[in-house]
């Protein structure tokens, strides 16, 4: 073969034009950042096609270029991706013009089967993500689908420069009449949100609102968590489309349905990781009411998460509640209110491991947990479901930022009524608040009252980057401490708001 590694590193690939803003397309579809990875998704999408590739007859319009050593990569992965061009051209010998052109070729006709692809799944990433798998006889279950290039694992995300949010259907300043913006993902801003007032004020209108406008402009995924059970088929105060029809979301009501996701998945699998989720796993436990935990008891819940979670894949709740009972016959210990708690949350089952972390958060999901789901099975469902968020997002690679500084996105997460969590410090929301920014997490809180984060730590509202308080009851001091003085939440006209951002409070008309 008459060509050489240092050749195709620094040669000059490209496809026709038609094709190349198909690979655009892509781009957009499934999260990507760069260029070369919808192009090498379509290559080896060709590549698996029996038939020999055929090269065009007219001449084309070219596209842009790629150089090689992006392309493909250098060292071992060039290697194997011209070994595999090679073998399926049959041809004994090549030079770097005709590899260039067969490429293009490949890189054409994988883009065309992509795009049927696409449209036979519903333009559904999941779908089409797990079609893929099956082309490339990869697993679809007992482990994790890792696909290069898509949301999840690999750090892509779903959003592509800045995205300006709306406040409200609505959003004027009260004063001027100007429509006001706030930059979600803007260059050195926060992307988390707090929206306060009390029953019937608007805030979830606001809310709504604004979370639509995110999906118009991104298909960011959503979870949220609905204590009132409206939320999939709130559609506001003009009819727009309902919540959960416009980001596509499957509405999961436990312990009804089982939310089917693999809750206690080790990020790590040696001692160190299965004692850290033993750890968060007692955390989590640990608020609910009827435990009340002593240091035995937090010691006997600890060791009997480590074990099932160092025995079982996957490990389900029923596991740890068999090894908390061993543990205690063990210890001679008589049965308590924490195992009578494990018992109780193991009654219907709340978790279905069918799909790994990563699976799971890159689709939308409505849970609701209305007032008659029982309050320890409401309490375990956020605090894992959050836990697992916390540790899937901030294992991740940094999200990419674009040219204007806008950081990419990879999930929405909404908590509808969230008083009634808040207060109870939770790790996995302290950490997600703090620590999701640079990952492509965004954080939206809905709440009564500036009194309701009072139990949470002073720079809690500090990492919000927008704060919006309607008419509410709030004591002078805590409206103070989040809007500035001078902010009076009791005589607010319908619809209307004060919002803070940018350093600076202004009154808005929100619907």
């Amino acid at each position: 073969m008459s060509i050489s590694l240092v050749e195709v590193a620094g040669a000059n690939f490209r496809t026709d034009y038609d094709s190349d803003k198909l690979n655009t397309d892509f781009m957009g579809r499934l999260g990507m950042r760069k260029r070369y990875l919808p192009a090498r998704l379509a290559i080896s999408r060709s590549l698996a096609m029996t038939a020999p590739v055929q090269l065009p007859d007219e001449e084309l319009d070219q596209g842009k270029v790629i150089k090689g050593d992006t392309l493909f990569g250098t060292g071992t992965a060039l290697s194997v991706w011209l070994a595999l061009i090679v073998e399926r051209t049959g041809e004994p010998d090549i030079d770097t013009k005709r590899l260039i052109s067969l490429v293009g070729a490949h890189w054409r006709r994988g883009l065309a089967k992509l795009d049927e692809e696409w449209e036979q799944s519903g333009e559904d990433i999941a779908r089409f993500v797990r079609h893929l798998a099956e082309v490339a006889e990869l697993p679809t279950s007992g482990g994790r689908l890792l696909v290069s290039g898509a949301a999840g694992e690999t750090g892509a995300t779903f959003s592509s420069g800045e995205i300006r949010v709306p406040l409200g259907e609505i959003g004027e300043d009260v004063s001027t009449k100007e429509k006001v913006f706030w930059s979600l993902n803007g260059k050195g801003g926060a992307p988390h949100t707090a929206i306060m007032g009390g029953s019937g004020s608007g805030k979830t209108v606001m809310a709504a609102a604004m979370l639509r406008a995110v999906r118009e402009q991104a298909p960011v995924p959503l979870i949220a968590f609905d204590f009132k059970g409206d939320l999939a088929d709130f559609t506001g105060t003009q009819g727009q489309t309902a919540l959960g029809e416009s980001f596509g979301a499957e509405v999961i009501e436990p312990p009804r349905m089982p939310i089917p996701l693999d809750v206690l998945a080790l990020s790590q699998k040696d001692q160190f990781g299965i004692d850290e989720a033993a750890l968060r796993f007692r955390q989590s436990f640990s608020r609910l009411k009827g435990s009340k935990l002593g240091d035995r008891q937090r010691n006997y819940v600890h060791e009997a998460a480590a074990r099932a979670l160092s025995s079982e894949e996957p490990c389900e709740m029923h596991h740890i509640r068999d090894r908390l009972l061993e543990v205690y016959q063990e210890h001679e210990a008589k049965e308590d209110g924490a195992t009578s708690s494990m018992e109780e949350l193991c009654r219907f089952p709340l978790f279905e491991p069918k799909m790994s972390p990563a699976e799971f958060f890159q689709k939308s999901w409505i849970i609701k947990l209305p007032p008659n789901v029982p309050e320890d099975s409401r309490t375990i469902v956020v605090n894992l479901l959050l836990d697992a968020l916390d540790q899937h997002l901030n294992g991740l690679v940094d999200a990419e930022t674009g040219p204007d500084g806008a950081r990419g996105l990879r999930i929405l997460c909404m908590i509808d009524e969230a008083h009634q969590i808040l207060g109870t410090k939770l790790p996995s929301l302290s950490r997600l608040i703090r620590m999701s920014r640079s990952k492509g997490g965004a954080v939206m809180l809905v709440s009564q009252s500036p009194d309701d984060f009072s139990g949470e730590d002073d720079e809690f509202l500090d990492n919000m980057g927008l704060v919006a308080a309607f008419a509410t009851n709030a004591k002078p001091g805590a409206a103070a401490r989040v809007l500035g003085k001078g902010a009076n939440l009791t005589n607010l006209q319908t619809g209307q708001c004060f919002v803070r951002f940018d350093k600076t409070t202004k009154k808005i008309k929100a619907w």
